[in-house]
């Protein structure tokens, strides 16, 4: 297991991501809820720490004041535990007779510290001044909490001016109040005069309508035998009308199947005319691919002969040309024989004839 990384007041600058001197005010001003280590003469803070001054740096920037961090950190964290001050252990041996003659350099010498007593001294400037700041963070708290009483007291305080306001305006709003409805009520009282008269006259109005509806009715009524004796008039001339389309009707649809049946006819004759003509082109076009195939073949035959004739003439010319080459070389052969015949010297008189 890896020990736990400690940091320096450096690092912790660094890793906050705050100028130092800034750390150390953190430092000192929320001791109690930051824990440290000493390393011979000098602190150092481990993760917990660092994780405490990252939270602080985050309230800051949300605008928190440094009393409303303590009080967070205070809801967050438990208070650091306060380390204890070791004394050093007392001898109660008896001086041995080495000692008794060393008295005088021991005496000379007890104007000087210990060596442990300047830890304890920075033990105890740090306890105080630890405890001065929650003594200070403290104070900050009630001051907090007196303000926010002070101000929910007059909050209160407000709210019941408010309302003392709110009656005094409506003791003197209802006086208005009531010669309001008054003269609403007047207002009232006139508008349904006026529409009682406007009632009158509309019911008088009515009454002439209802006895003109009444003489209408009556004309209705002496007109209705009228149009009754119209309507069966109508129906009679409707009845002639449909009959006489139904037999128009059926008339258009006996020439129509007629029509149709000398179409069909027609059609089925020219159907078997184009049938007809159909297998004549047919043996028309086969008695053309015969004839192109015959043609064909023999266009091939002729090709072929004209191919083998031109070979036997290219056969012909090669064997020609050879032959011209040969008598050309035999030619040549002739001619050169006499011309060394005539350089050779003529033989001498004294050589035998054999030789």
């Amino acid at each position: 297991m890896e020990p736990e990384k400690k940091y320096t007041v450096i690092e912790l600058a660094e890793l906050v991501g705050v100028p130092r001197t800034t750390i150390n005010d953190w430092l000192s001003r929320y001791a109690a809820y930051i824990d440290f280590v000493m390393q011979g003469k000098r602190r150092v803070y481990p993760e917990s720490s660092a994780a405490v001054l990252k939270e602080i740096s985050a309230l800051r920037n949300s605008g928190m004041t440094s009393a409303d961090i303590e009080a967070e950190l205070a809801k967050r964290h438990p208070l650091r535990a306060e380390p204890e001050l070791q004394e050093p252990p007392q001898t109660t041996s008896v001086p041995s007779s080495s000692e008794e003659k060393n008295t005088a350099g021991a005496t000379a010498g007890a104007d000087t510290p210990p060596p442990g007593t300047e830890n304890e001294f920075q033990l105890i400037a740090r306890r105080q001044s630890e405890e001065l700041g929650k003594l200070i963070g403290d104070t900050f708290r009630d001051m907090a909490q007196r303000m926010e009483e002070l101000e929910r007291l007059n909050r209160a305080q407000h709210r019941r001016g408010i309302l003392w306001m709110g009656g005094a305006a409506l003791l003197l709003i209802l006086p208005l109040l009531g010669t309001l409805l008054a003269y609403r009520t007047y207002r009232q009282t006139l508008l349904f005069s006026r529409e009682n008269t406007e009632l009158k006259q509309k019911a008088e109005t009515t009454n002439h309508q209802l006895q003109e509806l009444q003489r209408q009715s009556v004309e209705l009524i002496a007109g209705s035998e009228q149009f009754r004796a119209n309507i069966a008039l109508l129906e009679k001339q409707l009845k002639a009308q449909k009959e006489t389309f139904e037999k128009n009707i059926g008339t258009i649809k006996h020439n129509f199947e007629k029509a149709s049946a000398a179409h069909q006819a027609t059609l089925a004759a020219e159907k078997e005319k184009h049938a007809a003509a159909l297998k004549m082109k047919e043996a028309e076009l086969a008695l053309e691919k015969e004839k192109f195939a015959s043609e064909r073949l023999k266009f091939l035959r002729d090709i072929e002969r004209m191919s083998s004739d031109n070979e036997n003439i290219v056969n012909d010319l090669k064997r020609q040309l050879g032959e011209k080459a040969r008598e050309g070389k035999r030619g040549e052969k002739h001619e050169n024989i006499p011309e060394k015949k005539a350089e050779m010297p003529p033989p001498a008189a004294d050589t035998p004839a054999g030789i």
